[in-house]
């Protein structure tokens, strides 16, 4: 037999050699989320032997139950956005699928620019989100932002292009309990 210790749990743990057909290292959120779809991919035939390996099983200190449990779809990466909308349709539906409450919200996110380059940026990042299937993310400017946002200050600093610019995502963005999934 073999002897893991892990100083994040303060506890020894003894196992006996295991064979297994997949074994993912790392339980956090990325480990679990595979380990959980390779079983719905396997036929039923197929013996169920996933193992999955974390050093801080009570998770404690690990970063995915530390995050904010934060979820956007307003990246640059065609990749990151159908990984995040992925997630999101996976969230809305967790309390069914998992038989827990995620504590799914989707208060939105939103993104600022005070210069032109940054408009720029925005601008081409929507197009992008736009044509991964980003439906709620929308392009705001100045007055627009003082409607919505009122508590925010539009008044623009002396080193900046002068007029501020907004990315927001209304719905399918926001967070959720990472301790829940």
């Amino acid at each position: 037999s073999k002897r893991f210790f892990s100083a994040a749990a303060a506890t020894t743990t003894t196992t006996t050699q295991k064979t297994t057909s997949t074994l993912i290292i790392g339980g956090g959120i990325m480990g679990l989320s595979t380990a959980y779809h390779l079983s719905l991919m396997r036929p039923p035939s197929y013996p169920p032997s996933i193992t999955v390996v974390e050093k801080d099983p009570t998770y404690r200190y690990a970063s995915s139950t530390l995050s904010a449990g934060g979820i956007r779809q307003q990246f640059s990466l065609v990749e990151n956005i159908k990984m995040s909308l992925y997630t999101r349709d996976f969230l809305r539906v967790a309390g069914d699928t998992l038989g827990a409450d995620v504590q799914f919200r989707e208060a939105g996110y939103l993104f600022l620019a005070r210069s032109a380059a940054g408009r720029r940026i925005l601008t081409k990042n929507h197009r992008t989100q736009r044509d991964c299937g980003c439906e709620d993310v929308v392009l705001l400017d100045e007055t627009e932002i003082g409607q919505q946002f009122p508590w925010l200050s539009s008044s623009s600093p002396a080193n900046d292009d002068g007029e501020i610019f907004a990315s927001f995502g209304a719905k399918g963005e926001g967070w959720f309990d990472p301790w829940a999934v």
